[in-house]
């Protein structure tokens, strides 16, 4: 039994506490507070009567706790509720040049254009079921899903858009 199933199981409503932990288990999440201090008896909530619960959570996935620093219940100021902290460190990961960005002004050229249409018609006759049936786009049954077909489509734009630019660049120079 690992000690947040001990502490959500523990506390005082047992069919929320329930609840949590199963969906913390379906989604395969973990309490890094808990984590880092399994011992501790800290709240981020006080109500009348002195009575005060964790009500607040981190819940994260087992892929990012190796970028967790600290995490920690603050202490309240003004609000019966404590702000809960948690320190993140990324510096570590190796990042890409960011997203790609389409340049607009490429639909001004007319050889752009015809390039993209070709590119389309490409795309959707390499993933047709039956490419030997001649009927509309709309009818048409794919050996893909369409949310897969259209990420083919763009992914060939994409191509297309890079390369064009950078012809276009070169023939400036």
């Amino acid at each position: 039994m690992t000690w947040t199933h001990y502490i959500i199981e523990s506390e005082n409503n047992p069919q929320s506490k329930a609840k949590i932990h199963e969906v913390m288990h379906e989604l395969d999440l973990l309490d890094i507070w808990r984590q880092q201090h399994p011992f501790d008896n800290r709240y981020s909530w006080r109500g009348p009567n002195h009575k005060q619960s964790r009500l607040d959570y981190f819940m994260i996935t087992s892929d990012i706790e190796a970028f967790v620093v600290s995490s920690d219940i603050g202490i309240s100021y003004r609000s019966d509720h404590s702000p809960v902290l948690i320190n993140l460190r990324f510096s570590s990961q190796i990042r890409g040049k960011g997203t790609w960005k389409f340049n607009n002004s490429l639909l001004r050229e007319t050889e752009f254009i015809d390039k993209v249409k070709g590119d389309i018609k490409t795309v959707i006759e390499e993933y047709e079921s039956d490419p030997s049936m001649d009927i509309e786009t709309e009818d048409k049954q794919f050996n893909i899903s369409y949310q897969l077909l259209w990420d083919m489509i763009k992914m060939k734009v994409r191509g297309s858009a890079i390369s064009f630019s950078s012809f276009q660049k070169k023939r400036r120079k």
